[in-house]
């Protein structure tokens, strides 16, 4: 028999809780391919089951940082060989079976059962070469008393207490908790709710001390169970357990409802410019990102959790777009690869309206990525309140992708919290696409010509004030105060509704490629950023655009004003 060494030193457990956290990692990416496979409308039971565990294995992989965090460790998530190549083996374990990236299937379930199989009644512990993740995980609890009685807890636990990951830090939707860890108390609390999440509260129990997150009023079985009660298509109700199967209520299960995903896809397998690329380069520029993100959270920026969840978001529907694209082979769709991609390099002035994008998601958010610098922005009026410039506010941050609220209703505005499906948000997007240029009309001088497309104006007023408006000014512009107030004026005109020209074609302010959230107002794009549309439509690139941000415009995405109307506020 194989003898695998107790975790002698600190540098021994803080090697086996970086692969905790590899561990947790390597199987999201197979969950959530079976879950977006799943057709719309189809198999509820095993869109919430398989939720339900790829939810709580990010809970599981912030316990494992918490407690190599508490130990004095370094939690390593941006890196090339983070990301799997599919199918593997669980990472660091006997290797006895293949995990692929694959459709939803009954095939795909028994895997899932496997990866969550109980570890055995007087299973030894398993540092490394394990059968059961239960077996490494109890090697972990044991090498955390061992060195806790050796060095004293006090010398173990030396991290530093503001790299924790609280339930402050973000709104865990999912069972269980987040457990801060400073002591050996805690940090065997943390492995035990991984633990029995996964096998259960004991090796005679198929429950795992939680409700379930869908049902509250219901208790919660451990992820081997609710796989096995999606096979059988039976729950477990009291009374059961894991030699008398589930007995309780039976549910159907639509095996064949699912989009037919070409397994472990790559994207290699796709030209480069192709639609099927483009969409899984987006998917795993947007995936390393977010691993990205968490690295920073977990070393020592906790705040950005919330960042990376809202990437997490923005994950489905990209990878739900994959699984509906065709792969070519007239038999499969592409699905997402999950590959890992290095951080887009820094782009200057120049070039940043080329790499940003702004993507509206039907009845959704904008889905910003790229690194669009956001901003918060105000009008600076008068005593008269005549508008009169703009005034930064507030750099809000620059994150490699994040989602803004596009309902109005969100509680964490200007960032999406899914208010929108909740509400049942009608996002209808009815904006042209045309040119702005077909609809201008022209007011005219000896040395200026202003332009004017109407249906861009958004109400913020800096085309007059309380004495005249810009059109009256056309008759004096042979003063050249008056022509560099109207330039003034139409310069300031966020939504690109007024323009003009002094001889050499159209002027158009020097404005930076970022986004502002105006106070009580629409988001102000500059720069020239791409917007698409749900339908694939893409709105004319333009210098200055307007957003709708309070869900009530007649022309959304574009903002009409209607902010103004209903008094929106920033709430």
């Amino acid at each position: 028999m194989r003898h695998t060494p107790s975790l002698a030193s600190v540098d021994d457990l803080r090697l086996r809780l970086q692969w905790a956290i590899e561990i947790e990692h390597s199987i999201i990416p197979p969950y959530m391919c079976a879950l977006y496979s799943i057709k719309p409308g189809h198999s509820r039971q095993a869109v919430e089951t398989i939720t339900s565990v790829f939810i709580e294995e990010m809970l599981h992989m912030t316990l494992a940082a918490n407690v190599l965090n508490a130990i004095g460790g370094t939690p390593s998530l941006d890196a090339p060989d983070f990301i799997p190549k599919y199918p593997q083996h669980l990472p660091h374990s006997k290797g006895t079976f293949w995990i692929p990236l694959a459709r939803f299937s009954k095939e795909t379930i028994e895997t899932f059962m496997r990866i969550e199989n109980p570890e055995p009644v007087g299973a030894t512990p398993e540092a490394d070469h394990y059968d059961t993740q239960g077996q490494f995980y109890v090697a972990i609890e044991e090498g955390l008393k061992s060195l806790a009685a050796k060095l004293g807890e006090e010398a173990l636990f030396c991290g530093n207490p503001h790299r924790q990951i609280t339930p402050d830090h973000f709104e865990y939707t999912g069972s269980g908790r987040v457990i801060p860890v400073a002591d050996l108390k805690s940090a065997l609390a943390a492995i035990d709710e991984i633990e029995e999440q996964g096998e259960g509260a004991t090796p005679k129990d198929v429950w795992d001390g939680d409700r379930d997150m869908f049902h509250p009023d219901v208790e919660e079985v451990a992820h081997f169970f609710r796989y096995q009660e999606l096979l059988l298509g039976k729950s477990y109700q009291r009374g059961d357990t894991p030699k008398s199967g589930p007995t309780g209520r039976p549910f159907t299960i639509d095996w064949d409802a699912v989009h037919p995903m070409r397994e472990n896809p790559r994207s290699v397998h796709y030209a480069p410019g192709s639609a099927v690329r483009e969409k899984m380069d987006a998917f795993n520029r947007v995936y390393s990102d977010m691993l990205r993100t968490l690295h920073r959270v977990f070393n020592g920026e906790p705040a950005r959790m919330r960042s990376a969840i809202s990437a997490m978001r923005d994950l489905r529907a990209l990878g739900v777009a994959l699984m509906e694209m065709p792969s070519g082979d007239g038999k499969t769709t592409a699905g997402p690869s999950f590959e890992w991609l290095p951080a887009a390099p820094a782009v200057d002035r120049a070039s940043g309206a080329a790499a940003f994008s702004i993507a509206v998601e039907k009845d959704g958010p904008y889905v910003v990525t790229g690194g669009v610098p956001l901003t918060r922005k105000s009008i600076v009026y008068s005593e008269w309140h005549e508008p009169m410039s703009w005034r930064r506010d507030a750099e809000l941050g620059t994150e490699p992708s994040y989602r803004l609220c596009r309902c109005g209703q969100s509680k964490r505005k200007p960032y999406c919290d899914n208010t929108h499906l909740k509400v049942g948000f009608d996002g209808a997007e009815n904006a042209p696409v045309e040119p702005s240029e077909t609809r201008r009309e022209r007011g005219q001088s000896k040395h200026i010509t202003v332009t004017d497309d109407a249906m861009l104006c958004t109400r913020a007023g800096f085309c007059g004030n309380r004495q005249e408006r810009v059109w009256d000014q056309l008759a004096r512009a042979e003063d050249s105060l008056v022509r560099f107030d109207i330039i003034q004026r139409v310069e300031r005109c966020p939504s690109g509704r007024l323009g003009y020209d002094v001889g050499n074609g159209p002027i158009e302010p020097d404005l930076p490629a970022a986004i502002a959230v105006t106070k009580d107002g629409p988001y102000w794009v500059t720069g020239g950023i791409k917007v698409t549309m749900s339908d694939g439509r893409v709105l004319e690139t333009r210098n200055r655009v307007e957003l709708c941000r309070c869900g009530r415009s007649s022309i959304k995405p574009l903002c009409d004003g209607s902010h103004r109307d209903i008094n929106f506020t920033e709430g």
